[in-house]
């Protein structure tokens, strides 16, 4: 098993399929798949910027060093990939990275990042949460020595902001446009989940998943 998974799940496409009654719509016909909405590119209307490239412009500034902050559910993973990707199009060396949860594989997903940062890479980290507290504490002065380290994190800790990460009936307004499924049943059913999941975009989704799936919308 790998330390490192460069390619984290909500990229692009690999999650799962949510439900399995034989009933149901397959999730090759369902809108809100995720392999569908995880290749929706990030949102920016809750943020002070109008794109990934003013994005890449603001970190840039700060010399690719800061936090991609958010709660659960609010974009946080789909900015760090599509600044991954921005990044390559440049042709600026970068490594993303999913941490892995298994502690015994931790300390080696660490030191392979920490070469890679040392090499030249600018090191993108999505789930900076997942290490320990201590083995955070020596990452993060560690990586002043790269050529850049952003991370997404839950919570303001030793890593500047870049961006905090919201989300709003808007946001989900956006993503049902950018699925071709902004009809009145879709959108009504829809918005007073925003407020029951908390902002929880992913959670709104997995359940616009299933009311599909059983007929109740669409």
């Amino acid at each position: 098993m790998n330390a490192i998974s460069q390619n984290p799940k909500p990229c692009r496409g690999t999650g799962q399929n949510y439900g399995s009654s034989t009933n149901r719509v397959s999730a090759r016909n369902n809108p809100f798949a995720v392999q569908r909405t995880d290749a929706i590119p990030f949102d920016f209307s809750e943020t002070p910027f109008e794109d990934i490239a003013s994005f890449y412009r603001h970190a840039k500034a700060f010399n690719f060093r800061g936090a991609i902050r958010g709660r659960h559910g609010n974009g946080k993973t789909t900015l760090l990939c599509d600044l991954s990707r921005y990044l390559k199009d440049q042709e600026i060396d970068c490594e993303l990275a999913l941490l892995p949860r298994e502690t015994k594989l931790q300390q080696q997903a660490v030191e392979k990042l920490t070469r890679r940062g040392i090499d030249g890479a600018i090191i993108l980290v999505d789930g900076i949460e997942r290490l320990p507290f201590i083995d955070r504490l020596r990452l993060i002065p560690r990586s002043k020595s790269f050529a850049g380290f952003i991370a997404t994190t839950h919570y303001i800790g030793r890593l500047r902001t870049l961006v905090r990460c919201g989300t709003s009936e808007q946001t989900l307004m956006a993503i049902l446009r950018s699925l071709n499924m902004d009809q009145a049943d879709v959108v009504a059913a829809g918005k007073p989940l925003v407020s029951k999941h908390r902002g929880n975009l992913r959670s709104v989704l997995r359940e616009l998943y299933d009311q599909f799936a059983d007929g109740k919308i669409g």
